[in-house]
């Protein structure tokens, strides 16, 4: 009987044992020491975001903000008209400037005299091609006195040493002799030469004309090309020949003076 009760008691022990394990098999397991994870949230902030995606999503915004800002009106009429100052001879621009306020075209073959518009002022008449002749008195090469003969009018000039101007009607015709005189009486007549057709027929017979003026040492001759333009301060005249051109400035006032531009 003493057996029976001890198997029994060992029986239930086991029992016991049995259903002990069994329950503790649905219970938490003990946590090592691993690092927690940070908890995941919906919308990450920029900080939260990794380095490589802050930096791109920051770059797409400066580009966007730079590139999305526009230019207005103003401040671009502002760049140019600043960059066209900067780069813009102040000269230049100031003589467009006064070209643009003349209501007649300036001949684009009078480009070449200096300060045009601020010595002569706005054209009066458009530029005509004429027959110009042309004769140098005096010693050369630096010419200080001149006659010259536009053929539109039938006019002499005489551009004396003293910077005066003085005008004469042409009164040569074709059936007079080209040379009128020889004061000198020189033996042939033609050297040194003399002055032939209408300015040698004033110098002959304007004594006064041949005292200032003198002798030529070169015959006279037709410009090239010649361009004439009246302005407001008198009339200015283009005298081309071969790569020379001369400039005859004839004042209003009766005053003169040449600019030569090679």
């Amino acid at each position: 009987m003493r057996r029976f009760v001890l198997t029994l008691a060992l029986v239930l022990v086991a029992a016991v044992a049995i259903l002990a394990a069994c329950g503790n098999r649905d219970e938490e397991p003990t946590p090592t020491a691993t690092a927690a994870a940070a908890p995941a949230q919906e919308n990450p902030t920029a900080a939260q975001q990794s380095p490589v995606e802050t930096a791109t999503t920051a770059d797409a915004t400066l580009t966007s903000t730079v590139s999305a800002a526009p230019l207005t009106a103003t401040a671009s009429s502002e760049l140019t008209a600043a960059a066209t100052l900067t780069s813009a001879d102040p000269a230049t621009a100031s003589a467009e400037a006064a070209a643009a306020a003349c209501a007649i075209e300036t001949s684009a073959e009078l480009a070449g005299y200096s300060s045009l518009h601020e010595r002569m002022g706005c054209p009066q008449a458009d530029a005509t091609v004429e027959q110009v002749a042309i004769n140098e008195f005096g010693e050369g090469p630096d010419y200080n006195r001149f006659m010259l003969w536009f053929g539109n009018e039938q006019q002499i000039y005489v551009l004396q040493p003293d910077g005066a101007w003085l005008a004469y009607t042409d009164s040569w015709a074709d059936s007079e002799p080209e040379i009128l005189c020889n004061p000198d009486g020189l033996d042939p007549a033609t050297s040194p030469p003399l002055p032939r057709r209408g300015f040698g027929k004033l110098w002959c017979g304007v004594a006064s004309v041949r005292e200032v003026m003198g002798s030529i040492d070169r015959e006279e001759r037709l410009c090239q090309h010649a361009v004439v333009q009246r302005f407001d301060q008198g009339r200015l005249l283009a005298c081309f020949e071969d790569a020379t051109i001369r400039y005859f400035r004839l004042l209003s006032d009766g005053s003169w003076d040449i600019e030569m531009v090679q």
